[in-house]
């Protein structure tokens, strides 16, 4: 892993204000703020957040127990809603702490809960790397990898010294290690906002080993979703291994059962689209999942449990995504066949 000198050490004290938990507030009620939980604590504002100013001051601070729940698309996951006033704690965390610390660090391809970033920029960023590689090389190949249940499976106290080397500030530190055990099971809670930032943390590490020490190029990472494209076959096999050795080595974790190499002419599948060097295609269960929730929401228009309106604001986000890709006829069936 790759020494980084600098480190933090007052931070907290700083950071803990009136003003910076209000702002970490207006944050985590963004597009939530109907929610009886949100309303409920904006009843009496100020009063809460001087009450959780106190507790983080002197240390008594403790989060309440997660909410479960699962979400069955694109496939099943476990949930983990922190409650209200928590998930303000979290908001201040990470943009007091891990955002101003470890943002500047990341590689510019990382892709994932990044101003600026997002999952269009890493499919645009792939396909010109692999239009860079077609022109380079006689026959490149790509890596494709994803780490094994990636959020269940990070190491609590390799997380937490990675983010030990660069905060020294014991205030900070505890608060972390608070929140990590708050979770109560291994790895770090998929849901909450600061698992978004801790899986960052965790595999830049990887970033770090694959552009500096690898030295591979054209590599671009979405959260535990990665891409290389290299080459040739052999040198996609001995990198894998090299790759596979360092996630179980330094971040115990390991790759899924669904990585693979392959040549650059079949495409690459990765962050929602099927990638080839002329163009774009929606991957096939993307189609099949857009139909089965169109199909739903007829069902749920038709018993009055949806509005159009509603159902509107879900089509136009799907459209703006499907126009990224070259999906004209998909565009057509899916207009033609539901109406409301």
């Amino acid at each position: 892993m790759v020494q980084m000198a600098k480190t933090h050490k007052h931070l907290y004290d700083q950071a803990l204000t009136f003003s910076a938990l209000y702002q970490a507030h207006k944050k985590a009620r963004a597009r939530k703020r109907y929610r009886t939980e949100v309303i409920e604590f904006e009843m009496d504002l100020e009063a809460n957040l001087l009450a959780l100013a106190r507790e983080l001051k002197n240390g008594t601070y403790r989060p309440m127990p997660y909410r479960e729940f699962y979400v069955y698309e694109p496939k099943k996951r476990l949930i983990r809603a922190a409650p209200y006033r928590d998930r303000i704690v979290h908001q201040w965390f990470v943009i007091n702490f891990i955002k101003p610390v470890f943002g500047p660090a990341f590689i510019s391809d990382s892709y994932a809960c990044l101003e600026g970033k997002g999952m269009h920029r890493a499919n645009e960023r792939v396909q010109v790397f692999i239009k860079r590689a077609v022109k380079e090389w006689p026959d490149p190949y790509i890596i494709k990898a994803d780490v094994a249940k990636y959020f269940f499976n990070i190491d609590h106290d390799v997380l937490y010294g990675l983010v030990k080397r660069k905060i020294t500030d014991q205030k900070v530190l505890w608060l972390m290690r608070t929140i990590l055990n708050s979770a109560d099971n291994p790895g770090i809670p998929v849901g909450s906002y600061t698992s978004q930032f801790f899986a960052n943390v965790y595999l830049h590490q990887l970033d770090m080993f694959v552009k500096h020490e690898l030295r591979v190029k054209m590599y671009a990472r979405y959260m535990d979703d990665f891409v290389l494209v290299v080459k040739d076959k052999e040198t996609a096999s001995r990198l894998l291994k090299e790759i596979r050795s360092f996630l179980a080595n330094k971040l115990k974790v390991s790759l899924n059962s669904k990585t693979q190499i392959f040549p650059v002419r079949q495409g690459v599948n990765f962050c929602g689209y099927k990638i080839k060097v002329t163009h774009k295609k929606i991957r096939d269960e993307s189609k099949r999942r857009i139909k089965r929730k169109f199909r739903k929401f007829r069902e749920k228009f038709r018993a009055g449990e949806m509005t159009s309106e509603e159902i509107r604001t879900v089509l136009m986000s799907w459209l703006g995504y499907a126009k990224k890709a070259d999906s004209y006829g998909l565009i057509r069936y899916i207009l033609g066949r539901f109406t409301f």
